[in-house]
């Protein structure tokens, strides 16, 4: 019988692409899923349409205390041997499921899988694919080091072995909750040597639109993600800590020209008014992140 997969959605005034999504999760080819649904205070109709799907997910209703306390509401009622956290804007393909589990099983226990992904736009048309940097050969060091150097990981994509949590590791209340997802990557890698693993093929559709918090104040954000490397890098042996410092300017500085210049770009734009900065920064971003 094959394994069970727990997906814990958190959910603020969602309404209006949840259905949509909820139906792209309960239509799987896997079948051996539960979804978890928090309603983290909503105050629009996402209850409601939950309400509507209350005989195929669980829900949990609390006042509004963020996406991190969503998040781990959700964790502790999970029964899978793997954890996802998706979205409700986004949306599955119908075997994004079954393509996770069916890579994890070939690799070791300790590790996040993540994947390429489909950006849709507000109507759900396709805009173009995101193709991720294949790191899937280095080290574990030499990946935390990409980490560090700022790369993300579209944690709608992911799939992670719930003994994860085990470990103590939670996702954190911060002041940014954008950086949510960077900063429990970036734990688990540093702190408890877990493996990343790049499936290279679209998995899912990421929809942007302007309304979306991961597109609001991205400038802010890419500055708190500054803070929160400084942070876990002071939870680690001065040694190791050194170790990381070195090797990341190392890395840096043997980045290509155009690596160089577009990273150069970043920090005047992140200089410039936020107004100007928000707008062009996503498409900036997706350029960086695609040449490294």
């Amino acid at each position: 019988m094959s394994e069970l997969v727990s997906i814990v959605i958190p959910i603020y005034n969602s309404e209006q692409f949840l259905k949509e999504s909820l139906e792209s999760i309960i239509n799987q080819t896997y079948s051996n899923i539960e979804i978890i649904c928090v309603n983290d205070g909503s105050t629009d109709n996402s209850l409601e349409i939950l309400k509507s799907y209350s005989d195929k997910i669980t829900i949990i209703s609390q006042k509004n205390e963020g996406l991190a306390s969503a998040l781990n509401a959700g964790i502790k009622e999970i029964q899978g041997k793997w954890f996802k956290w998706f979205s409700p804007d986004d949306l599955m393909y119908p075997s994004t499921i079954s393509s996770l589990v069916k890579e994890y099983d070939k690799l070791d226990k300790n590790t996040i899988i993540y994947s390429n992904w489909e950006i849709i736009d507000f109507d759900g048309k396709h805009i173009r694919y995101f193709d991720e940097s294949n790191y899937n050969k280095l080290s574990n060091f030499n990946y935390n080091i990409r980490l560090l150097d700022g790369q993300q990981i579209n944690v709608n994509t992911a799939l992670i072995p719930s003994k994860i949590f085990e470990k103590n590791i939670i996702f954190k209340d911060l002041d940014d909750p954008v950086a949510i997802d960077y900063d429990f990557f970036l734990r688990c890698g540093i702190l408890y040597k877990i493996k990343f693993h790049l499936i290279p093929k679209p998995l899912m559709q990421y929809r942007i639109h302007f309304n979306q918090l991961s597109r609001k104040n991205i400038s802010k954000t890419l500055k708190y993600t500054e803070k929160i490397k400084f942070q876990i890098l002071s939870s680690i042996s001065e040694e190791e800590k050194i170790k990381y410092l070195v090797e990341l300017k190392k890395y840096q500085k043997s980045k290509i020209v155009k690596q160089k210049i577009m990273q150069l770009g970043l920090k005047l734009l992140l200089n410039g008014p936020t107004q100007i900065s928000d707008i062009i920064l996503n498409l900036y971003l997706s350029k960086i992140r695609r040449s490294r």
